[in-house]
């Protein structure tokens, strides 16, 4: 099968949206004649950190950014990348800490012949929490090899009984593995909304957060 039609296949199981024969365009895709149509993606992975310290977990640069002074340095430790081989994701950078290995290892897992990788990280106010919502891309884009995935997030609360001040910065990060392969990417992403809806799967993060004082959660 070649790589073109692979990569739409795949996409349309994760999708859920495979076309029937004879309802698609003159040569059999289901996205001819339509403008920039973004595909729900159902089947994909995700895995969530959340940090307390001030340093970032990756970067495209040799160094991680580290200065957390002002809105400027707040927002250095966040970004997002896409990453379609084992030679982009070799360009990136990753941190120390064990939120920055989770998501390298998360990644390095990631089979590229069949899949891609989204990486992001935001910062976030200490008593809020982030969660991933949805993941789409659009589908006539990916039929040249080209992978613009968006993410949708909200924002929420913190339950009532986790310890946090409300003038801390935390970071979080998401690794989202696609399950469609492509050749490059030249855009992504992203959006946030103020409310969430219920969250039956409970949370995604894996971190351990020290308070200011440096003493133990109770």
């Amino acid at each position: 099968m070649p790589d073109l039609t692979r990569r739409r296949a795949l996409l349309a199981i994760a999708s859920g949206t495979a076309a029937l024969a004879g309802c698609a365009g003159d040569d059999g895709d289901p996205t001819v004649g339509r403008p920039h149509a973004n595909r729900a993606v159902e089947e994909y992975e995700a895995r969530a950190v959340r940090a307390a310290d001030e340093t970032a977990l990756f970067t495209q640069d040799d160094e991680l950014p580290t200065d957390p002074d002002g809105e400027r340095g707040r927002y250095a430790r966040g970004g997002r990348h896409v990453v379609v081989s084992e030679e982009t994701l070799a360009e990136l950078t990753f941190g120390d800490g064990p939120e920055a290995e989770q998501l390298r290892s998360f990644a390095t897992a990631t089979d590229f012949d069949a899949a891609s990788l989204y990486l992001l990280a935001m910062p976030v106010e200490a008593c809020y929490e982030i969660r991933l919502q949805s993941v789409t891309v659009e589908w006539d884009e990916l039929g040249a090899g080209d992978l613009h995935p968006h993410a949708d997030f909200c924002r929420a609360y913190r339950p009532a009984d986790v310890d946090c001040r409300t003038d801390e910065t935390h970071l979080v990060g998401f690794a989202i593995r696609l399950p469609v392969a492509a050749k490059d990417s030249s855009g992504s992403g992203r959006g946030m909304s103020s409310r969430c809806g219920p969250n039956p799967e409970g949370e995604y993060f894996e971190a351990t957060v020290t308070p200011a004082d440096g003493g133990d959660d109770e």
